[in-house]
């Protein structure tokens, strides 16, 4: 970890408070953005694969989930991985399974979801966001070179800069301010057609001193 003088590691604990009370709402949306569009291809995916009964599991698992209800949650989930692997729905699931056991510091579930959703899914854009979510689990855990290479695999280009984002995150945890700013400021490039990322990208750039 790179050596910070006390101005550095205030913008560090800055950040740091920044995700601590942001973060969690940060990442509630992303699971409402996998609840809304499984909600949306819901039916045309029940007509087209005529899976009724992935249908039940899933909205079974989304309600165990709002009750914290450990056992039910997992249950669900693993059958929908082993049981309905091709359907979108296993790796909605997943995802929403591995947000819940990272929210309960449960980092060994978290994992197991977020690795298989990378591995099966048939979704670019979930696979990608799970690629996502799992540095943000080795970070959690301060397993930076798994963050770090893990973020290096290849990708949805329409994730580019929420990438570079996440590896500005990771150096920020690893005290690196010099590396995250590289990172921020090429993720703000990368991000050149999404806003919303670009702002974000720029609070944290605007915190540690970019």
């Amino acid at each position: 970890m790179a050596h910070l003088d006390l101005h550095e590691q205030e913008q560090v604990d800055k950040l740091k408070y920044f995700w601590r009370d942001w973060g969690k709402y940060l990442i509630g949306g992303i699971a409402v953005l996998v609840i809304g569009y499984a909600a949306n291809s819901g039916y045309s995916y029940y007509k087209q694969s005529k899976s009724k009964d992935a249908v039940i599991v899933y909205n079974n698992l989304t309600s165990q989930v709002l009750q914290a209800n450990d056992k039910e949650i997992y249950a669900d989930a693993d059958k929908l991985i082993s049981q309905y692997s091709s359907a979108e729905y296993a790796s909605m699931g997943a995802l929403i399974t591995a947000k819940y056991a990272f929210d309960k510091k449960d980092y060994v579930n978290a994992e197991k979801y977020l690795v298989w959703t990378k591995d099966n899914s048939q979704d670019k854009s979930l696979s990608s966001l799970a690629v996502l979510r799992l540095a943000s689990v080795y970070v959690d855990q301060q397993k930076f070179d798994k963050a770090r290479e893990l973020l290096k695999t290849k990708h949805d280009l329409a994730f580019d800069g929420l990438f570079y984002e996440a590896r500005g995150d990771t150096y920020v945890a690893m005290g690196d301010l010099n590396k995250a700013r590289d990172a921020y400021k090429e993720g703000l490039q990368k991000a050149a057609n999404d806003p919303t990322t670009q702002q974000s990208i720029q609070m944290k750039l605007s915190v540690i001193g970019g």
